[in-house]
C-alpha cells in the first residue's frame, strides 16, 4: 500500500495538495449530514473524477495550456451559445446542457477558459496593451462576450467572471485608468439593467432570470432596514443555523436544519458547517481558502513566466472569491447569488472545473523556479 501511493508521484505545491484533500474528505461529511447516503455516492464520484482530473492536468508543463486556452475560449463560446438555444431548465433557470444523459453548466468551462484565454492575451500582447483600443481588441472584448452570454440566465456567475477579469488585469498591470473607467461603465451598466428589469417586460424578455434577481436584491435591501415580512426564506433560515451552532457546534451529523434549509447541501453549505462545526469549523474553512490564495500569491512570486503569475493568481482568486462570495450569502452580508461553496458542496461538474484550475496551479507550482519559461 505505502509503495503504491508513493508510486503515485504528488508534484507542485505540497500545502496546496494538503489543503485541497482536507476540504474534499470535510465535504464528504457535510454532504452525507445534508443530503444522505443516495446523493453521497454520486458526490464522491464527481469529487474522485475532479481529483483525478487534478492530477492529470498538474503533470502538464503549463506552457501548453497557452495554446489550450485559446481552443478552449472558442469552444467556451459554442457551448454558452448552445445553452441559450436548447439549454436545460431546472428551477426555472435554462444554464444546463445534456450530453449522454449528463447534465453540466457551460458556464463552469466558460469561467476557466476565459481567465487561462486573459492570462496568454496579457502575456503575450503585454506591449501592445496601453492603448485603450488594443486592450478592448485583445483583453476587454472576450471577457465581455463570455459575461453577456453568462448573463441572461445567470446574473451572479457573469458578475465573478466580470470581477475575475478585472482582477486579472489589475495583475496584469494594466493602466489603472483603464480599470477604473471599466467599473464605472459596468456600474452604471448594472443599474441600467436592474431598473429596466424593475419597471420594463424588456428586461424580463431579453433576460428571463431578471426578476429573481430583482427580487432578491430589494428583499435584501428592505430587509436591512428592519422589515421582518421581507427577509429572504433562505438566509433566515440559514442565520438560524449559525445561531444554532454557536462557537463549538451541535457536532457532525446533528444539524437540525438541513431538512427546512433549501440547497442546506449547495448554496447554503456553509451555514451547515458552521451548525455541525460551530464558528470555529466556519473559521477554519475559510482559513483553508485563504491558505490556498496565499500558496498561489507565493508561486506567482516565484514563477518568471508572466503567463504562469497571471494563471496561478487569476485561477486561484477565482476560487476563492467565489468561497468567500458564498460565505458572505450564509451570513447575510450579501444578497443570495446561488454560488457554490468550491470543493465542498455537492455539486456535479463544478467540483471536476474547480479540480483542474487547482491542477493548472500546481502545473505552475511545478516549474515555479525554472527559468525556461520566462517567455511562456
Amino acid at each position: 500500500m505505502s509503495s503504491w501511493i508513493k508510486n503515485i508521484n504528488l508534484e507542485g505545491d505540497r500545502t496546496i495538495w494538503g489543503v485541497v484533500l482536507v476540504l474534499s474528505l470535510f465535504s464528504v461529511l457535510v454532504v452525507y449530514s445534508t443530503a444522505g447516503w443516495h446523493f453521497l455516492f454520486n458526490h464522491i464520484i464527481k469529487l474522485l473524477l475532479g481529483l483525478l482530473a487534478m492530477y492529470v492536468v498538474h503533470k502538464v508543463k503549463f506552457k501548453y495550456f497557452s495554446k489550450l486556452g485559446k481552443i478552449s475560449f472558442f469552444f467556451s463560446l459554442v457551448l454558452l451559445v448552445l445553452v441559450l438555444l436548447i439549454g436545460v431548465s431546472i428551477n426555472g433557470a435554462s444554464r444546463w446542457l445534456q450530453i449522454a444523459g449528463q447534465q453540466f453548466q457551460p458556464s463552469d468551462v466558460a469561467k476557466l477558459a476565459i481567465l487561462i484565454y486573459m492570462a496568454r492575451q496579457i502575456s503575450k500582447q503585454r506591449d501592445y496593451l496601453d492603448n485603450l483600443k488594443d486592450l478592448a481588441w485583445y483583453v476587454l472584448g472576450p471577457l465581455l462576450l463570455v459575461c453577456a452570454l453568462i448573463l441572461p440566465n445567470n446574473f451572479s456567475t457573469a458578475a465573478l467572471v466580470f470581477i475575475n477579469g478585472l482582477v486579472l488585469m489589475f495583475v496584469g498591470k494594466i493602466r489603472i485608468k483603464f480599470i477604473a473607467g471599466i467599473i464605472g461603465v459596468a456600474f452604471v451598466g448594472a443599474i441600467t439593467i436592474y431598473t429596466a428589469a424593475k419597471h420594463t417586460s424588456f428586461g424580463t424578455k431579453i433576460m428571463p432570470r431578471s426578476a429573481t434577481w430583482v427580487s432578491r436584491i430589494d428583499s435584501f435591501f428592505i430587509n436591512a432596514k428592519g422589515d421582518e415580512q421581507t427577509k429572504d426564506y433562505q438566509q433566515t433560515q440559514a442565520l438560524v443555523a449559525i445561531q444554532n451552532g454557536g462557537v463549538t457546534g451541535l457536532g457532525p451529523g446533528k444539524s437540525t436544519q438541513r431538512s427546512i434549509l433549501p440547497y442546506s447541501s449547495s448554496d447554503f453549505i456553509y451555514a451547515i458547517i458552521i451548525e455541525e462545526y460551530g464558528l470555529l469549523g466556519g473559521i477554519m474553512a475559510l482559513l483553508f481558502y485563504l491558505i490556498l490564495m496565499f500558496r498561489a500569491i507565493r508561486i506567482s512570486l516565484r514563477i518568471e513566466s508572466v503567463f504562469g503569475s497571471l494563471l496561478s493568481i487569476g485561477l486561484m482568486f477565482s476560487l476563492v472569491f467565489q468561497a468567500l462570495i458564498n460565505m458572505l450569502v450564509s451570513v447575510e452580508i450579501i444578497p443570495v447569488t446561488g454560488q457554490t461553496l468550491p470543493l465542498i458542496s455537492m455539486g456535479g461538474t463544478s467540483i471536476v472545473f474547480s479540480c483542474i484550475a487547482i491542477g493548472i496551479v500546481l502545473s505552475v507550482s511545478r516549474d515555479a523556479t525554472d527559468r525556461a519559461y520566462g517567455k511562456a
